[in-house]
């Protein structure tokens, strides 16, 4: 099934897929320039359902390592770890919050 990201208002820079162990099913997480919000949209049905705010600058990546947790890096230059679970961010790495940077 071809799924066309509309709610995107400018370049989609990265994707990860997540199984949504209690609906037994597939959801595509995609983010990039524009509002810098993520979208997380159901791959059986084509529907965004779920829009993330929180970074200020463009998402450039997202890696998800299996369960409801995936990973976000923005041009902000924060890395934010969302749940959806709690449907947002639970936690944010800054760089004065890295150890060893200045």
């Amino acid at each position: 099934q071809e799924i066309e990201l509309t709610m995107h208002d400018g370049t989609v820079r990265d994707l990860c897929f997540l199984e949504d162990t209690s609906n037994k099913s597939s959801l595509l997480i995609s983010g990039g320039a524009g509002d810098c919000k993520i979208y997380v949209t159901d791959c059986a049905t084509g529907t965004p359902f779920q829009a993330l705010s929180g970074h200020s600058g463009h998402v450039l990546s997202l890696y998800n390592w299996g369960g409801a947790m995936f990973v976000s890096g923005s041009q902000d230059k924060t890395v934010r770890f969302w749940d959806l679970r709690t449907r947002g961010c639970v936690n944010m790495v800054t760089p004065a919050t890295v150890p060893g940077s200045r």
